[in-house]
């Protein structure tokens, strides 16, 4: 589990030798081991253009953030449209992801991809949703975080 941990050396650790004392075989380290996962979280996503036909194209650009504080592997991010600023069953998968490569603590990853939005996609007004890992490859200290919304919003048509 992800935690903090003293190490232990211990002699005799199957008890393979009788001795008169049994209890002071162990002893910890003065230092500690923190266990934790690398954490990716989107930082900036561009806004989506005012209006787009369905079918159409956009260029999205993002910049994907590891603020763990050990390396995280390859990801993907995809992008959606969302009615609103969340994550949700509701929103509309985008054509188009990109790869990010695998990010050391604290480093970033900033791209721009072209996206389509798909012809059966509902007429309406939404955000974009830039989200990392969105296929879940790293896991993460919080999984709950990948994701950014746009601050305007794009009409489809």
């Amino acid at each position: 589990p992800l935690g903090t941990y003293y190490l232990l050396a211990c002699a005799d650790e199957l008890n393979a030798v009788a001795e008169t004392n049994e209890t002071n075989n162990c002893l910890a380290s003065a230092a500690t081991v923190n266990v934790t996962r690398p954490d990716l979280v989107e930082t900036a996503v561009s806004n989506p253009p005012v209006t787009k036909a369905r079918g159409g194209t956009f260029t999205v650009t993002d910049t994907v953030k590891n603020q763990g504080t050990v390396t995280a592997g390859a990801s993907a991010t995809r992008y959606y449209l969302s009615k609103d600023q969340q994550k949700d069953s509701g929103d509309v998968l985008l054509s188009g992801s990109r790869s990010v490569s695998s990010l050391t603590a604290g480093r970033t990853s900033r791209a721009s991809v072209n996206v389509r939005i798909l012809t059966a996609t509902p007429p309406g007004t939404y955000y974009l949703l830039a989200c990392a890992d969105d296929l879940g490859a790293v896991a993460e200290v919080n999984e709950t975080n990948n994701c950014l919304a746009s601050t305007s919003r794009v009409v489809v048509h």
